[in-house]
């Protein structure tokens, strides 16, 4: 009874001498996180300005290529589908490709490891 009193003082001592290593691996995560997102946004921003200036004259310039003859509407009508099919594109590429994994994926995989050395020592 002695020696399991004896190891769950120690494991409560390890626990409390472990947590305030957590909430630092939180704190440290938290502000990577913070500089990937500013970097991102500012990137996305940035593609997203020239990427419609681009077709915007990408358009002009099919339907003025067309203005004198009687496709006009149809190259009007074209440019919008173009339009409408790059957004749907850009939507499925930032959805499918830009997923990160959860915030507290490290705080996790370092408590399971701490978890895993408890109970090999029991």
């Amino acid at each position: 009874m002695f020696a399991s009193l004896h190891k769950s003082k120690q494991l409560y001592l390890i626990t409390l001498d472990r947590i305030g290593d957590y909430m630092d691996l939180l704190r440290v995560e938290l502000k990577i996180r913070e500089h990937q997102l500013a970097f991102r946004i500012a990137g996305f921003a940035v593609a997203i300005l020239f990427a419609l200036l681009a077709t915007v004259f990408l358009g002009v310039a099919i339907i003025v290529s067309f203005w004198g003859s009687e496709y006009r509407t149809l190259a009007a009508w074209f440019v919008v589908l173009l339009y409408g099919a790059i957004a749907g594109i850009s939507l499925n590429l930032c959805m499918k490709h830009f997923r990160s994994q959860p915030l507290t994926a490290t705080l996790r995989n370092e408590f399971q490891r701490d978890l895993n050395v408890i109970k090999e020592s029991l």
